[in-house]
């Protein structure tokens, strides 16, 4: 299996705690889909698998939400040209001249996978964690590495949001479909 793993944070994934209730996963993932095809998925080899995960900043006090995922072949690339897009351009600054609190949105894994199969089962995470970042005036931008607990009473709302999907409304696979036997490649 040659592919590497990644993460993409589109900017207008991110959400309040009163909007959360709001977020349909499908739809996110329907305008993902449409994203990819508008930068070469249709013709492009290899296939992709992708995850919804999110994490909560309560300096920030909002939900972002991203995806984990797994490409193989021309897919990379497709994902590379996503960069060039607004809602994953990575920015220092915002227009209001505040510093981004996210300054990759597309991250990819350029070297071997190792540790196998922890990079392909960190993919669907069933915790969301707190992670708070914090911004500097100087500009440096400091997120915090070990995943922590979300406060209450935002880890009742995820926990009562992902109730609401099956884990099919939560992925995204193009290339790639699910049979009583296993995943099966849909494309060449």
């Amino acid at each position: 299996m040659s592919g590497t793993t990644f993460t993409i944070i589109p900017e207008q994934w991110e959400c309040t705690p009163e909007e959360l209730s709001n977020v349909d996963p499908r739809r996110l993932l329907a305008n993902f889909r449409t994203d990819l095809y508008g930068k070469g998925t249709a013709k492009a080899s290899g296939w992709l698998f992708a995850f919804i995960h999110g994490e909560f900043d309560p300096v920030a006090r909002v939900f972002r939400l991203h995806v984990h995922g797994f490409a193989t072949g021309g897919m990379l690339a497709v994902l590379d040209r996503l960069r060039k897009m607004d809602n994953y351009r990575s920015v220092r600054k915002l227009p209001d001249g505040e510093w981004n609190p996210v300054y990759r949105r597309v991250w990819i894994r350029r070297k071997p996978l190792i540790n196998l199969p922890s990079p392909l089962t960190y993919l669907v995470q069933a915790f969301w964690p707190s992670r708070p970042i914090y911004i500097s005036k100087e500009g440096k931008r400091r997120r915090v590495r070990d995943k922590q607990r979300m406060p209450e009473p935002y880890h009742s709302q995820v926990l009562l949001w992902l109730d609401r999907w099956r884990l099919a409304d939560l992925t995204l696979m193009v290339g790639l479909r699910v049979t009583k036997s296993g995943l099966i490649r849909t494309k060449r």
